[in-house]
């Protein structure tokens, strides 16, 4: 399994392997359905072709434009919504996978360059598709370092949360799979810095995840050095706190 590095060349290749099984099942479609599959092709190699120069002029010395890139990525991320939908209405279950890897690839794109993901939901999803079909903990420490590139490329219109009435909201599921990533690599560098943010942004869902944790390292029997830490925040964020 490789995670996501948002290189165009990555992208390039997810997203011809999805447009060719998209064109072959159009091809076998009974009922002759049109699918503009020749326009949304050439969207993509023309967006490729715009990562490899910026990505060029980058690796060269130059800077990037914030907003120019941030509004690449925007511009990539509806194209795959495009071609997601596409995916869909073709039964193509099977290209759920690449299709998140494409998602996470161009977010990461993006944060290489200094953008902005002005749009989460369907970066979060794929995140959260990646990492529950990830299972050894190295894997998991580069796919929690993944999360922390896109946590720090959110803007703050986003980050500030200010509505939380809405619990399934991408912002917290994205702090809250993080931690879950991190916890399962097994990673306590990686398990404080995600625990950090978690309870800098998310307080009011920090008690219940801490105590779930801790059924979890039950459970699952976790080692004691993974134990040590969740336990450090579980007393930090319940036992201790009903003292006061």
């Amino acid at each position: 399994m490789q995670i996501p590095n948002g290189e165009p060349a990555v992208i390039q290749s997810l997203a011809r392997d999805i447009l060719d099984a998209c064109t072959h099942a159009a091809d076998a479609a009974v009922n002759g359905a049109e699918h503009d599959l020749e326009t949304l092709a050439r969207a993509f190699e023309q967006l490729v072709d715009v990562l490899v120069r910026v990505t060029a002029d980058t690796r060269s010395g130059g800077r990037s434009d914030t907003t120019d890139c941030t509004e690449i990525g925007s511009y990539g991320l509806q194209l795959h919504a495009q071609l997601a939908a596409t995916a869909g209405k073709l039964g193509l279950d099977g290209q759920r996978d690449a299709l998140a890897r494409l998602a996470v690839n161009l977010a990461l794109w993006v944060t290489a360059h200094d953008g902005r993901i002005d749009s989460l939901e369907a970066v979060v999803d794929a995140l959260a598709l990646l990492a529950n079909t990830t299972r050894e903990p190295a894997l998991l420490e580069d796919l929690s370092d993944v999360f922390s590139r896109i946590i720090a490329a959110v803007p703050a219109v986003i980050s500030q949360d200010l509505e939380k009435n809405n619990p399934g909201r991408p912002w917290r599921v994205l702090l809250l799979n993080q931690s879950i990533v991190a916890t399962r690599s097994h990673n306590t560098d990686r398990m404080e810095a995600a625990f950090a943010i978690l309870t800098s942004k998310l307080p009011e869902d920090a008690a219940r995840f801490f105590t779930e944790g801790m059924q979890q390292m039950d459970a699952l029997d976790y080692p004691a050095h993974v134990r040590a830490v969740m336990e450090k925040y579980h007393r930090r964020w319940t036992v201790n706190r009903s003292l006061h």
